[in-house]
């Protein structure tokens, strides 16, 4: 059914995308009659199809849903419609330089270099990723191939700064990424121009500066259209690009500051996952700013209970210990559920909040399923008669390596708290003992986490926990804390001497108070002077 979908979003993709070129530049074609028209619409139509359906079959993230593929056809018919305005406006100011005669080198193939055709690439790269933008690149190439065939190189220019702008926005990390990928398509587009004014072998300095200069308004042009178009393409289609995620891990967000009140253990324990899930994104080239902020947000659902869960209780009683194992584990599952709700009142992005439940999986809360099984067997019951559905988390699976790294960090972070001397080796033995144990339950079979990446993720784990729990040598106390020790140990001593003295003589009278008498000042310690700054 889905193949069929695809299928069908291909093909109305396709015929739009020619329809339109079509349609903007009819007039400019030196065959203008419908059949040549029609023809031109099938090459366009065919080469957009079948690059549609290879896209499908190489690259295993372009999976696009009905909204994206409404986007990129939206974009490209941006594109369509801003070279259709540059031609219009070139073939207007050559037409005009013409009449000028300091001017009259100037052609319209000159102005074509200022023309943003790779705005749309970045507009891509920031909502849907690089296999779209790859995608976009390829179908501006071919509608310029078609509808400027006296302009080779410009097919040439359009696919190479597309393509750059795709891979300069490949690490949105803040608003000043537009302006460096911008800068990036002036570089590349500088140095089309440059060979361009040498194979033409122009000799009018005019012609020459106008397609320099074009050139690096293209770059400033790509980032002022990207800045201003992206966040309304975000908000209007529901996307969530690297800016919004590190807007959310500036931990302002309100679901953050009440689970560091209400749920201070769980705060720590999902900052630290955050480093751990932010390290081993980056070696497996996974999104790090997916992982941390949705490490800060995947235990949200405890802030309801918070003093049911180990790392909130700091030192009482535990309440599971008055509970029957199956309620225990039932107030255990709900933290998910509750997670999710608060998430949705929050309007948290959806790649966040598929983490709260993925991050669990199908995993069995086996304290709990252990102790039922325990109590059952006591009461004389059969163990096997436990229902192991009851003590285990409801799902799905992970089903982004994303998703995965946050089951693996959760589940070591916790256990390392646990040692009691926590040494490098130790660290490294329990981290690659919970990620083969996870890896043999399966919990990992829906995501594309590989055995490399496994390892590379233990890696990192080691180094980030060995980081925040290597241990700390005694610092030793001054010679002078040392000496007042030892005085206190002997004067407690003569004390204790005194007083039994006291009881051998049979308790002698005690030494009547005079009134008036003045007790002797208590000279100042030496500790107490220091404090006072003296």
């Amino acid at each position: 059914m889905m193949e069929r979908l695809r299928a069908v979003q291909g093909i109305l993709f396709a015929l739009f995308c020619a329809l339109c070129a079509e349609l903007f530049f009819f007039n400019f074609t030196v065959s203008s009659d419908y059949w040549s028209g029609a023809g031109r619409v099938a090459i366009i139509f065919l080469s957009l199809f079948i690059l549609h359906r290879f896209a499908l079959a190489a690259f295993s993230s372009y999976r696009p849903e009905p909204k994206d593929v409404f986007c990129l056809t939206l974009i490209i018919f941006g594109g369509i419609f801003t070279a259709w305005a540059g031609r219009i406006v070139a073939l207007s100011l050559a037409d005009y330089a013409m009449k000028i005669p300091y001017l009259r080198g100037l052609s319209a193939g000159s102005f074509y270099f200022a023309i943003p055709f790779a705005a749309g690439g970045l507009m891509l790269q920031a909502v849907l990723g690089l296999q779209h933008g790859l995608l976009y690149a390829l179908a501006s190439t071919i509608i310029v191939v078609v509808y400027f065939p006296s302009e080779p190189l410009l097919a040439l220019y359009v696919l190479a700064t597309s393509l750059m702008a795709c891979l300069s926005l490949s690490r949105f990390r803040s608003r000043s990424a537009y302006i460096k990928a911008g800068l990036n398509v002036s570089f590349i587009a500088f140095a089309f121009a440059l060979a361009s004014v040498v194979i033409d072998g122009n000799p009018y300095v005019a012609d020459i500066a106008l397609r320099l200069v074009g050139a690096v308004v293209s770059g400033v042009l790509c980032t002022f259209a990207a800045a201003g178009v992206t966040p309304i393409l975000e908000y209007l289609g529901g996307y969530v690009t690297d800016m919004r995620l590190l807007e959310m891990a500036t931990l302002d967000h309100p679901l953050l500051k009440e689970l560091s009140i209400r749920a201070p253990g769980t705060w720590n324990h999902s900052m630290v996952m955050g480093m751990m899930g932010e390290s081993a994104s980056e070696a497996i080239g996974a999104n790090p700013i997916s992982t941390r902020v949705g490490a800060y947000f995947h235990d949200i659902g405890k802030m309801t209970k918070p003093l049911y869960f180990v790392e909130n209780q700091a030192g009482e009683d535990n309440r599971h210990d008055k509970l029957s194992p199956s309620m225990s584990a039932l107030i255990i599952r709900s933290h998910v559920k509750e997670g999710i709700e608060l998430a949705r009142e929050h309007k948290l992005p959806r790649v966040i909040e598929d983490m709260i439940p993925q991050h669990h999986g199908l995993s069995r809360i086996e304290y709990f399923y252990e102790k039922a099984r325990r109590e059952a067997e006591e009461a004389g019951e059969d163990p096997d008669s436990v229902d192991p559905n009851l003590y285990s988390y409801p799902g799905p699976k992970p089903q982004t390596k994303e998703a995965g790294i946050l089951m693996l960090a959760d589940g070591i972070e916790a256990s390392c708290r646990t040692l009691s001397e926590p040494t490098l080796d130790r660290i490294q033995g329990l981290v690659q003992k919970m990620i083969n144990k996870v890896f043999a339950s399966g919990e990992l079979d829906e995501c594309d986490l590989t055995l490399k990446d496994l390892h590379q993720i233990a890696k990192c784990f080691t180094r980030t926990l060995a980081g925040i729990y290597h241990q700390r040598i005694a610092y030793a106390e001054p010679a002078e804390k040392i000496s007042e020790k030892e005085e206190e140990v002997v004067a407690e001593a003569a004390l204790e001497d005194g007083a039994a003295e006291t009881v051998a003589a049979g308790g002698a009278a005690k030494k009547p108070k005079v009134e008036g008498e003045e007790r002797p000042a208590k000279e100042p310690r030496k500790e107490d002077l220091k404090r006072l700054g003296m």
